[in-house]
Order: structure tokens, then C-alpha cells, then sequence
């Protein structure tokens, strides 16, 4: 016996009515159905809080552990190797 993953599901939310009015703006805009318009939004949020937690988890690493005096120098030759190597514009 097979089970499948529903693919979809419905929930029902509250919004004020300044944001449904706006929802309903950019559906007719886009010709979206509320629930693509609210899928979208709820895409991008959960993208965007995604990139924040991973910047967070960045930083708490180099937090935890440094550059070494040797990484930046290496860095910085190696940017300066680079950009070098660059055609720039003489105006």
C-alpha cells in the first residue's frame, strides 16, 4: 500500500483589512489567485529569513574562529594578483 504526500494543503489565515486590500491589488495586477499571490509572499519571507540565518551562522563562526594575521595577508595578495590582471578603464 502506497501513501502519498499531500502536495497542497489548505489553511485559512486572518489579515487586517489594509493587507487583504493590498493582496487584492496585486492580484489583479498579476492575475494571480490569492493563494499564489500568498504562496509567493510566504516564498520569498521564508528564503529571506533562511539567507538571515545563515549569515548569522557566518559571522558566529568567524566569531568562534578568526582570520589568522597569515589568511588576510594571503588574501590580500591574492586580491592584489587579481585586480592587477584587470583591464582598467583610463578616463
Amino acid at each position: 500500500m502506497s501513501h502519498t504526500i499531500a502536495r497542497v494543503a489548505k489553511i485559512a489565515v486572518s489579515l487586517d483589512a489594509e493587507l487583504l486590500r493590498r493582496v487584492e491589488h496585486v492580484r489583479e495586477q498579476t492575475g494571480e489567485s490569492r493563494s499564489a499571490v500568498v504562496s509567493r509572499a510566504l516564498r520569498q519571507f521564508t528564503r529571506e529569513d533562511e539567507h538571515a540565518r545563515r549569515v548569522l551562522e557566518y559571522m558566529q563562526v568567524y566569531r568562534d574562529k578568526p582570520e589568522t594575521a597569515a589568511e588576510v595577508a594571503a588574501a590580500r595578495t591574492s586580491a592584489k594578483r587579481v585586480l592587477a590582471a584587470l583591464p582598467w578603464d583610463e578616463e
